[in-house]
């Protein structure tokens, strides 16, 4: 089982494109560069790992081409927090030309990272490879420099102490515990128990 992602249809999740209604809000535009996995080689400009938000195992991805920080809406679903609604909507362009649009946001959320408490606001949105990207709004207030080659984020605490962040060299699945999985699936998560066999394996087995 892993972590969850992807849309949500709780209350805290934002509504997509389709469902979107005209709210008399003004519009603010926003980008995000990088939405799924199979979009990350390409890319070298991010960097990707794991980090907790509030207690919770979230699989990160820091995006220098993403212009705000984003939190998955089945992610944020299963947090004991609730958003707060933005004065504007954010229109937010995708890598492949669409847009999807939200005007929820998770402020102040509490990240822990390379075991320090920082903190960020995450604009809701269906990501679905991702549990939180964290965008130029983060890595600039935290003054981060990324080493993209060796997959490293070093950023300043508000006292000015530097911290490293050291992420993974791959994007692999990421797995997670037993109980932190029930954890998720007791807040209303969809759980899918697979069966994975290796076929190249059972070549090799004399009949």
């Amino acid at each position: 089982m892993t972590a969850p992602t992807g849309p949500a249809s709780g209350s805290g999740s934002a509504p997509g494109p389709s469902q979107w209604r005209d709210t008399g809000k003004g519009i603010v535009k926003g980008r995000v560069f990088i939405l799924t996995q199979t979009e990350v080689p390409e890319s070298t400009s991010v960097v990707g790992g794991t980090i907790y938000v509030y207690g919770f195992s979230a699989r990160v991805l820091m995006d220098s081409g993403a212009s705000h920080s984003f939190i998955a809406s089945r992610f944020a679903s299963c947090l004991n927090v609730f958003p707060d609604c933005m004065p504007y909507v954010l229109y937010v362009s995708t890598p492949t030309g669409g847009s999807m649009c939200t005007d929820s946001v998770y402020r102040d959320c509490e990240i822990s990272m390379a075991g320090v408490p920082v903190y960020a606001d995450l604009v809701v949105l269906p990501i679905c490879d991702f549990d939180v990207i964290l965008g130029m709004d983060w890595l600039s207030a935290y003054h981060a420099c990324m080493d993209c080659y060796n997959k490293t984020v070093d950023f300043c605490l508000p006292d000015g102490t530097t911290i490293q962040f050291k992420g993974n060299k791959g994007f692999s699945t990421p797995i997670i515990s037993f109980i932190r999985a029930l954890r998720y699936l007791e807040k209303g998560c969809e759980g899918f128990l697979a069966h994975v066999v290796d076929r190249r394996k059972e070549k090799g087995k004399s009949l």
